[in-house]
């Protein structure tokens, strides 16, 4: 049964980018584990946690006061912190459970940021910096770079460095592409691959494809990922949604560089499928 006819977050990765609420994205997301969750019940949670930010920041209009203050109420009065001793717990990327715990890894936790910033007006967007999300405020004429995983810390062109020459092993120029923002359904990829090489690790592949079903319904047009779900459908046996997934990523990719070896699992994709029929 093709389930994207009952799905709610097929309807919302349908969306323009802009009308995409990542809130509620990142909490269906988790509905995969919850079947259950009360996205409405999160939501609120949101909306009143934003009351209480503005209720801190009063009338001033001055962003550093804004961001200060947004700080203050999310890691200082509840404690909000990235999960650095059970990093690849996938209840990390659940943003129910970030929201419940208070723990997360740095692209639900800016999630998080985000979702409170939109609420009190700051202009805060995402930005997938090399080996660790980060979010940044857009101000008229400076942008400001912020680490939700490690408490808001402001990063300075020097700390992100440092971050680069770690991930890279070498020092490594500070490439304005690095400090891109990210589209909202970016963020929600973002967050479902975590969870599809958690649970493929796992040899949970049923959660594996769930995540990486709506990855491709986010971004139809990135042939890896049609690539990773034919693999996942035929660890499962799925073998005629395993042939279509290989068929799309060769028709999205054209030519690449494992054509021959695609092509061979295909042949024996179609052997396997009429011998069953």
């Amino acid at each position: 049964m093709d389930r994207t006819h009952d799905d709610p977050f097929f309807s919302i990765a349908q969306c323009n980018d802009s009308d995409i609420d990542l809130g509620l994205g990142a909490l269906l997301i988790a509905k995969d584990a919850y079947p259950e969750l009360d996205t409405r019940a999160y939501m609120k949670q949101l909306d009143r946690m934003a009351l209480e930010v503005k209720g801190l920041i009063g009338e001033t209009a001055e962003p550093s006061r804004q961001i200060a203050q947004l700080n203050h109420y999310l890691f200082e009065e509840n404690s909000f912190k990235g999960n650095q001793d059970d990093y690849y717990n996938p209840r990390n990327s659940y943003l129910n459970d970030v929201l419940e715990r208070k723990l997360g890894i740095p692209i639900t936790l800016s999630v998080v940021y985000i979702e409170m910033s939109k609420r009190i007006g700051l202009p805060i967007v995402g930005v997938g910096f090399p080996g660790h999300f980060i979010v940044k405020h857009k101000g008229e004429y400076l942008e400001t770079y912020i680490d939700p995983f490690h408490g808001g810390r402001i990063l300075s062109d020097d700390e992100l460095r440092e971050q680069l020459e770690t991930v890279f092993q070498q020092p490594t120029p500070l490439q304005p592409e690095f400090l891109k923002q990210v589209s909202n359904r970016e963020i929600l990829a973002r967050i479902l691959r975590n969870l599809k090489q958690i649970y493929f690790k796992a040899k949970a592949y049923d959660r594996a494809i769930s995540a990486s079903e709506r990855i491709t319904w986010l971004l139809p047009d990135y042939a890896q990922e049609h690539q990773d779900l034919g693999y996942l459908y035929y660890k499962t046996h799925a073998h005629g949604k395993s042939l279509k997934s290989f068929e799309e990523y060769l028709r999205i990719s054209g030519n690449p560089p494992d054509r021959e070896d695609i092509e061979e699992n295909i042949g024996l994709l179609k052997k396997r499928l009429a011998i069953l029929n």
